[in-house]
């Protein structure tokens, strides 16, 4: 089973991306506009009808990732979102 992951608020990631999982700063610190916008779309799936001759009905979600020359890649749909709004 993966550990618990804490909920946070998308005004704090980029606040958040400056430390290590362990809790250390990451050296030069991370600008998250630097970094190079990336999409993967995923599809949420489920059975229309039972039984024989059901169908199967799709969704796509679309998931924004930043990729930093660093090597970290943070999902950031919720803060891109977020952005945009402003």
């Amino acid at each position: 089973m993966a550990p618990p992951i804490e909920h946070f608020h998308p005004e704090e990631l980029e606040a958040r991306v400056q430390y290590k999982t362990d809790g250390r700063y990451r050296k030069g610190g991370v600008d998250l506009e630097k970094c190079k916008l990336m999409e993967m779309v995923q599809y949420d799936c489920w059975p229309e009808r039972r039984g024989s001759g059901s169908v199967v009905k799709c969704k796509p979600l679309v998931r924004l990732f930043r990729k930093c020359a660093n090597g970290l890649t943070v999902e950031t749909t919720s803060w891109e979102y977020l952005e945009s709004r402003w």
